[in-house]
């Protein structure tokens, strides 16, 4: 997988490459959001693209893997109380108690009466 990763990568740098040499001598009039740039070089245009793109990404990238890390955060907090449970549960006495006693019992131990 990594080696058709680093092709891709290979062929893509290839084309971007190619495109600057084959429009060396171009220029592009921008009209952006009411500003007018002109005679600017279609590499400028071209690298602010490409990074505005790269920062939308990253950003959004970012939010994911937070929201991500917050999910797997619950989930050990949730795991680590339910293996506490089950470690009680098997290190309980054996009694004739019934188990509205035992809660009781365990509700007692709890709160450190």
């Amino acid at each position: 997988m990594r080696i058709f990763r680093g092709l891709i990568f290979l062929v893509l740098l290839f084309v971007l490459v190619y495109f600057f040499v084959t429009n060396s001598g171009q220029h592009v009039d921008l009209n952006f959001f009411g500003h007018q740039f002109l005679q600017l070089s279609i590499y400028w245009v071209v690298v602010a693209c490409f990074m505005f793109g790269f920062l939308t990404n990253f950003v959004l990238a970012a939010v994911r893997e937070f929201g991500f890390q917050r999910t797997i955060s619950g989930l050990k907090k949730d795991l680590a109380a339910k293996d506490r449970e089950i470690h009680e549960l098997r290190t309980l006495p054996l009694s004739n108690k019934s188990p509205e006693e035992i809660a009781a019992t365990l509700r007692k131990e709890d709160k450190g009466d």
